[in-house]
């Protein structure tokens, strides 16, 4: 069980042996001034955590207490990065991969409490723009996306019609394209997926392309 205020500790002894100011690192990495009290009461969000590990030059493993090396994965595997590294510059970047999968099909639970791995990209193209990482599980999104695709998501709470986003219908996921009061499969074999004014409908974020992963 991890606990919120152990990692605030890490996170401040961190801070303090590399000279970081905490108020410089929320301001950079966009976090809010209030998140060391946050800590005190409730987990950190993924993407948030591995923000605070890419700026401080760890691993994520070390501020949830796994490992007592910063520089090293619980694995062994090494999370160092270059010395005087700033976080925009960096060539890698620490990104959640959720290894439960999004569905193009008929549906798929996606939930924020689900298990998540912390993969180390290129921070290069779409990826310089994307929060964090899904599996697609389906065949509705063909020819575009196929069945285990890994697909980057920029995180949004609205995207324009005609964009495809991860969207949460009455509990399931899905990857579809947004329609006019519907979502939309690229593969003409499945029906579009009506939204109703009952539904509970939520946008989780825009996909903004594909990555391969090992």
């Amino acid at each position: 069980m991890y606990c919120s205020s152990d990692i605030a500790v890490r996170i401040k002894k961190l801070a303090k042996e590399k000279k970081i100011l905490l108020k410089d690192m929320f301001e950079k990495t966009g976090l809010g001034r209030n998140t060391m009290a946050n800590l005190k009461t409730s987990m950190p969000k993924a993407d948030n955590l591995a923000k605070m590990a890419d700026y401080l030059d760890c691993s994520v493993d070390y501020l949830l207490g796994r490992c007592d090396n910063p520089s090293v994965n619980r694995s062994g595997g090494i999370a160092a990065k270059p010395a005087g590294f700033t976080s925009s510059f960096l060539p890698n970047k620490l990104m959640p991969f959720y290894r439960t999968t999004t569905s193009a099909g008929n549906g798929s639970v996606l939930l924020d409490y689900t298990f998540v791995e912390y993969v180390n990209i290129d921070r290069t193209g779409a990826a310089a723009s994307a929060d964090f990482i899904l599996e697609v599980r389906g065949d509705s999104m063909e020819p575009r996306f196929f069945d285990g695709d890994c697909v980057l998501i920029q995180r949004s709470a609205r995207i324009h019609e005609g964009e495809i986003g991860i969207f949460i219908v009455n509990g399931d996921s899905y990857i579809k394209k947004i329609g006019n009061g519907r979502l939309i499969s690229l593969n003409p074999a499945y029906e579009p997926i009506m939204l109703h004014e009952y539904d509970d409908v939520r946008c989780v974020g825009k996909v903004i392309g594909t990555i391969k992963m090992d």
